[in-house]
């Protein structure tokens, strides 16, 4: 469309894996990244060290700054992640991510999103067995036409996408049951809260945030400091623990977090 805005728009220049950095600007890796964090001191602790793509030297460091920098797409990049144990076609990976952003807000389409992985090197490009695509030797193909023999080009293999050694110990170390329950520890005030919430979202069908507002916003223990509904499901998403589809639903993990506690709670 002419005088469309968005079409120089390179979300990718916001992500500091080049030197070229602007010297007359002062470095914050709160300034860094496609999601910027305004609130440093917002940061969840439980998710880890918040890292800077400014200072990543290493895949591991540049994949964990992507990751922190793009806190609402954790399940989104897993996700991806997970498709790429084995070689996934182009196509069908971007097929699973538009599905998934159905019920996320994300700016990025997800040809964007793989790009980012790769160049964090969570992903790379290879051909259907997994070979790289810059190891892919293709032979030159024999033509005959009108009687004549000549050599020709052969036909770039189909594009995948894989796991890189990186990537892969990214996956492995997943663990959203672990991650909740550090989560529900950072804040020893409310347990209670965070298993209503969860609880709520473990119904059938889910709950809304109108729904879980009324059931704890007026909790004694949340008027000073004063903290809503809101707080806790961003935490518990950020955690693995609920996801959004249209109404906010427990995880898997989320249901064996529950079902833990259900149990310690039982044998008292």
């Amino acid at each position: 469309m002419e005088g469309d805005a968005t079409r120089d728009f390179d979300p990718l220049d916001s992500l500091f894996f080049e030197d070229e950095q602007d010297d007359d600007v002062i470095e914050s890796v709160f300034e860094e990244g496609p999601y910027n964090l305004p609130n440093p001191e917002a940061y969840p602790t439980f998710l880890g060290e918040l890292n800077s793509f400014a200072n990543a030297e290493t895949a591991e460091a540049r994949i964990e700054a992507l990751f922190n920098q793009m806190p609402t797409l954790h399940a989104m990049l897993y996700s991806m992640l997970e498709a790429c144990t084995s070689p996934v076609a182009v196509a069908e990976l971007e097929a699973q991510v538009s599905e998934l952003k159905q019920h996320h807000h994300c700016i990025y389409d997800p040809s964007t999103l793989a790009d980012l992985l790769e160049r964090a090197s969570a992903i790379r490009k290879t051909d259907a067995e997994g070979t790289p695509l810059d190891e892919v030797e293709q032979e030159p193909l024999r033509v005959e036409e009108d009687g004549v023999e000549y050599w020709a080009v052969a036909p770039a293999p189909d594009v995948h996408w894989m796991l890189t050694d990186d990537g892969r110990a990214k996956l492995d170390r997943y663990h959203p049951l672990e991650l909740i329950r550090a989560c529900v520890a950072e804040d020893a005030r409310y347990p209670e809260i965070y298993h209503t919430v969860l609880r709520l979202c473990a119904r059938d069908g889910g709950s809304t945030l109108a729904v879980i507002g009324d059931a704890v916003d007026d909790e004694p223990v949340l008027q000073s400091p004063k903290r809503f509904a809101t707080y806790f499901v961003d935490k518990l998403e950020r955690a693995g623990a609920i996801s959004w589809n249209g109404r906010w639903c427990a995880t898997s993990a989320g249901i064996e977090y529950l079902d833990g506690i259900e149990e310690a709670e039982g044998s008292r």
